[in-house]
């Protein structure tokens, strides 16, 4: 939805800011309203001028209302958004016993009267609103008839012409004036016939809904268990002098392993979000090694499965170096590795098996285990199916976000599976074999552990929330940043402006939603400043479900991360962009 608007930009005006989608929706109605009654002016204006040899009290008449209507939107620029739709609503119940009275010829402008009760109850916001509305609307109907009843007696007398401008013009004029109400009234009464509509589906999404938090709470809940159950024992661990290093190395393994599987339900939460909201998942090519990459990717997961008394195997038959999307990879391999060792059987291998299938490459995610039943085979990539019958096994969004990430990509996945036997998910994905003078040489040299380095970076970062701050400065500056953290966009823009002349930040990083001034207005601002405008702009949410991250997007961020921040990802994203730079 958000991309059609994108096609009209002024149907946008006084958007900017608003979170609430029934008041953004209000404020679209509105304007598009005032550009379809600013566009009829002058077309049926023309038409009946011409007819009258332009008199000067109509000419100003039809003006006038020209320019108050498109008031509108400049008071919906403003912000003044109460003030734009009660202009526009009250300026028609004006305009229609006027038109009335000038024209005397024309009979159809009672039907404005429908428009504007189905108008006041789409338009106008809250009680108090709608309730004037409703009485002003009744004292103009009274009016309006009254005007019919006393034009009509002069037209019995003979002092009023039924048609002064000839009967073919008038028809036509009047048809157009039915054709713009009746166009206007479906407008307005498109959202209220569309909400009718969707009541079933929202039926069905409530119980989507409730299905869908009282898994992600069990899931979670385990994974945050642990952490916090680790946390204390390290906490303990830490103040007894007894206790050495090699004694509670295996702490953290465990701490990181449950916060990978935090980071990873969230993840898969926020693509959910991502989806559903209509976005595609966006795909950014580039070439690097295979063997290092999924080595990488599945160490964690090798501790994961030697605590369930499992064993992870990696094969390759690959090109050394192919060209593809690796994040979307990497969500697709955690979410299927994840199933594997959750649904496996203790004492058996899972297997991630790499080979190449010209003109694709195959990915392989195998496991033995009790399979999948036989019923749910056919929904299994839908969202919300889950695990084991009367227990809850995962969010069941992790096979319904591996197949959109795979589409994504234009790739196929299946599935085989026997009840007591192995099962196999297998992904097939264009192969795009790269050579490895395409991985930039400083790259190349690399450990896998390390994206690259950060050091002399002048780093300009505004989060409000403390920990994520501190946790952020201390992970830049260990890279050897010079970390500048502000708590809004008001003092990030000071700041960029203290440095401007010559410690100047060499990438800005910020959180959509800070107080004061927020991530979409702190961007637009920052645009404008000559020296600072090229800057490249990193933007960190875990807010998909509106549409404020496509607004910053449009205000001038280069890219975005999702929260959690892995920071692996986040050196690279700093990297990738200062070489774009360069």
């Amino acid at each position: 939805m958000t991309g059609t608007w994108k096609k009209w930009p002024f149907l946008l005006i006084g958007t900017s800011g608003i979170t609430d989608e029934e008041d953004v929706k209000r404020i679209r109605t509105v304007n598009l309203i005032c550009f379809i009654v600013c566009c009829s002016i002058p077309g049926i204006g023309f038409f009946i001028l011409k007819s009258l040899h332009w008199p000067v009290w109509l000419v100003i008449t039809f003006a006038g209302e020209f320019l108050i209507n498109g008031s509108v939107l400049y008071f919906n620029y403003l912000g003044r958004h109460r003030t734009a739709r009660s202009v526009l609503y009250y300026l028609q119940c004006v305009a229609i016993p006027v038109y009335a009275y000038a024209l005397p010829w024309f009979n159809r402008l009672e039907f404005i009267l429908i428009l504007q009760i189905a108008m006041f109850n789409m338009v106008l916001k809250g009680r108090g609103e709608r309730r004037t509305a409703l009485v002003v609307t009744l004292a103009e109907m009274v009016i309006l008839e009254g005007i019919y009843y006393w034009l009509g007696l002069k037209r019995i007398g003979g002092e009023v012409p039924v048609m002064p401008m000839g009967y073919t013009l008038g028809f036509i004029v009047q048809s157009l004036l039915v054709a713009i109400i009746a166009v206007i009234t479906i407008i307005v009464m498109q959202p209220f016939a569309k909400s009718k509509d969707d009541n079933p589906e929202l039926v069905k999404a409530n119980q989507f809904i409730k299905l869908f938090v009282a898994q992600l709470t069990h899931e979670l809940r385990t994974s945050l268990n642990n952490i916090h159950q680790v946390s204390q024992l390290l906490r303990k661990e830490a103040e007894n002098e007894e206790y050495t290093l090699k004694q509670i190395r295996p702490l953290p393994d465990i701490i990181y392993t449950a916060s990978c599987d935090a980071r990873n339900i969230v993840n898969n939460v926020l693509d959910m979000a991502e989806i559903e909201s209509g976005r595609t998942p966006i795909t950014v090519n580039e070439a690097f090694r295979v063997r290092p990459f999924f080595e990488k990717m599945l160490e964690v997961y090798k501790i994961v499965a030697l605590e369930e008394q499992m064993r992870l195997q990696l094969f390759i038959d690959m090109p050394e170096v192919i060209v593809s999307d690796p994040l979307n990879i990497t969500q697709i391999v955690n979410n299927l590795v994840t199933n594997a060792i959750k649904f496996s059987l203790k004492d058996h291998t899972v297997s991630v098996e790499l080979k190449r299938r010209d003109p694709n490459w195959e990915l392989k995610v195998s496991n033995f285990g009790q399979g999948i039943p036989e019923d749910k085979m056919p929904f299994i990539f839908d969202p919300f199916v889950t695990g084991r019958a009367g227990r809850i096994q995962g969010t069941g969004l992790g096979l319904f976000i591996v197949r959109k990430k795979v589409e994504a990509l234009n790739g196929t996945i299946q599935v085989q599976s026997k009840r007591g036997g192995y099962t196999i998910f297998t992904v097939t994905l264009p192969l795009i074999e790269g050579r490895p003078g395409e991985i930039d040489d400083r790259d190349s040299s690399r450990s896998d552990k390390d994206p690259g380095d950060l050091g002399h970076i002048h780093v300009l970062m505004a989060e409000d929330s403390k920990l994520t701050s501190f946790l952020m400065f201390r992970f830049l500056q260990e890279q050897g940043c010079k970390v500048t953290m502000v708590g809004n966009g008001r003092e990030l823009l000071e700041k960029a402006q203290e440095g401007y002349s010559g410690d100047r930040p060499d990438i800005i990083i910020l959180d959509c939603h800070m107080p004061v001034l927020n991530g979409e207005q702190t961007i637009r601002q920052l645009k404008k400043i000559p020296g600072l405008s090229h800057i490249p702009i990193i933007v960190t949410t875990g807010d998909l479900y509106s549409d404020m991250l496509d607004r910053m997007l449009d205000a001038g961020a280069d890219t975005y991360l999702k929260k959690p921040i892995d920071h692996a990802t986040l050196q690279k994203t700093i990297l990738s962009y200062l070489k774009k730079q360069a």
